[in-house]
């Protein structure tokens, strides 16, 4: 992504198969609360868009995309013990073939509260790292949802 790139805006669509929820942020505003469904599996995906000038959105997704080599998202799930993420079998891959984590997987277990915080990184260093200091790279954007699963 080019250094003049503007993220501010997130969109995560959160699809069951079923029914499906979109929850958005925009800069200046707290991000929004996740709620989902106890023993279910979602498919999430992410967008990033530039809304500067609402008459004109650009998303940003599709530069992530392009330049799949110099990004990762990284999913952390705090205070969620029966709560797991991982990258669905339509995510993007890199040319190391790891997945980049803009499409996902959301399994719920039983009821309980905490915070998804999710993280564009721009070169990353370590895309197999599961904290943010392991990973290396920029962060682009980075983001705390509360998330009930109930």
């Amino acid at each position: 992504m080019n250094e003049e790139e503007v993220i501010n805006r997130v969109s995560i669509v959160l699809s069951d198969g079923s029914t499906s929820q979109t929850v958005t942020w925009d800069e200046g505003s707290t991000p929004p609360a996740i709620t989902l469904d106890v023993d279910k599996t979602y498919t999430a995906s992410i967008y990033f868009y530039d809304a500067s000038d609402p008459t004109d959105v650009e998303d940003i997704t599709e530069e992530v995309i392009e330049e799949v080599d110099e990004h990762f998202v990284l999913w952390e799930i705090a205070g969620l013990s029966d709560f797991l993420i991982t990258s669905a079998p339509t995510d993007y891959a890199g040319s190391d073939g790891i997945p980049i984590n803009l499409i996902t997987e959301w399994a719920t277990g039983g009821a309980e509260s905490g915070n998804i915080k999710v993280t564009l990184i721009h070169e990353p260093a370590n895309k197999t790292g599961t904290t943010r200091s392991s990973i290396g790279g920029e962060t682009d954007i980075e983001l705390t949802f509360p998330t009930t699963v109930q």
